[in-house]
């Protein structure tokens, strides 16, 4: 088998076990837009808050980062409560939530960089494949850490309890009444502002557990990393469509796909095609590539 053709092999494999995180890192970030209809700016802080999480369990007390994947969940959902509480209600009355929920949630980002660089310092840190699992496993000859299938089956089984919970519960259910349409969900009766608080602390769930994975392919986290973890979430999520957690799955598995192909055959040009890509897609379909059509007035 030729050179490339090995390489070719590699990075699809390792796309696709990344996708699968990467879609599983977007979908907390497109759940709180799809109830709230805001972009929570600091959704890339609470996965560094997630990686720090699982770096001062393992360092302080020895705990695998799976413990750590486990308490994330509890510990995000009851801030992802605080954070509803403090700004939704107050936002979703004002006079421009858009502009008001953009600079709410972006002093939250700039509340939560400044005190994980007080609490770890500026200087970028990682979390070892021990922490999860050890060994290698070799595709092609090429090496890949056995943790990545740990991290791939972690991210695909979230995924899975939140396609269960949108798709089979009766709060999902409620849940997804409102994404589509939030007056007529209202018009049948649903408690709108339980199941907007829940799936908002969910996203902010999902989004912590997410930043314990998140060390393993982004290579290390520091505290001013939120920022562009947030726009590579976007990304997936533009890739996708914007107000459906579940197309996250096909974004993730694109942009894993995509970028592990630059990264092998144009790896200095891997993030510009991205973003450029990400540029084009928000001019030609606003909504994401699987959203659906703008009405035209």
């Amino acid at each position: 088998m030729s050179a490339a053709l090995s390489l070719t092999v590699y990075a699809l494999v390792v796309g696709l076990l990344e996708g699968v995180f990467y879609a599983f890192m977007a979908l907390g970030l497109n759940m709180v837009f799809g109830v709230v209809r805001m972009i929570n700016i600091a959704h890339g802080d609470l996965i560094v808050l997630g990686g720090y999480l699982a770096l001062t369990m393992f360092s302080s007390a020895h705990l695998s980062a799976l413990a750590a994947f486990v308490v994330a969940f509890p510990l995000f959902f009851v801030l992802g409560v605080g954070v509803y509480y403090l700004f939704v209600p107050k936002l979703e009355v004002s006079s421009d939530p858009e502009m008001f929920s953009f600079i709410a949630f972006f002093g939250l980002s700039m509340i939560i960089e400044s005190a994980a660089t007080l609490a770890f310092g500026y200087y970028p840190t990682s979390l070892p494949f021990s922490a999860l699992v050890s060994g290698t496993f070799y595709v092609l000859g090429h090496g890949v850490p056995k943790a990545f299938l740990v991290m791939t089956a972690l991210s695909a089984a979230m995924l899975g309890v939140t396609y269960y919970y949108l798709q089979m519960t009766r709060m999902g259910r409620a849940t997804r009444a409102i994404m589509q349409n939030k007056e007529q969900a209202l018009a049948l009766g649903i408690n709108s502002r339980l199941v907007t608080l829940m799936a908002f602390a969910f996203g902010f769930a999902l989004a912590g557990m997410a930043g314990v994975l998140a060390p393993y392919v982004i290579g290390y986290i520091y505290p001013a990393e939120g920022t562009f973890i947030t726009v590579l979430a976007f990304v997936i999520v533009i890739i996708g469509a914007l107000g459906d957690p579940l197309s996250s799955v096909v974004g993730g598995l694109v942009f894993g796909v995509a970028y592990q192909l630059l990264q092998v055959f144009l790896p200095y040009l891997a993030y510009p095609i991205v973003f450029f890509a990400l540029l084009a897609i928000i001019v030609a379909k606003p909504g994401g590539i699987l959203g659906k059509p703008e009405r035209e007035v």
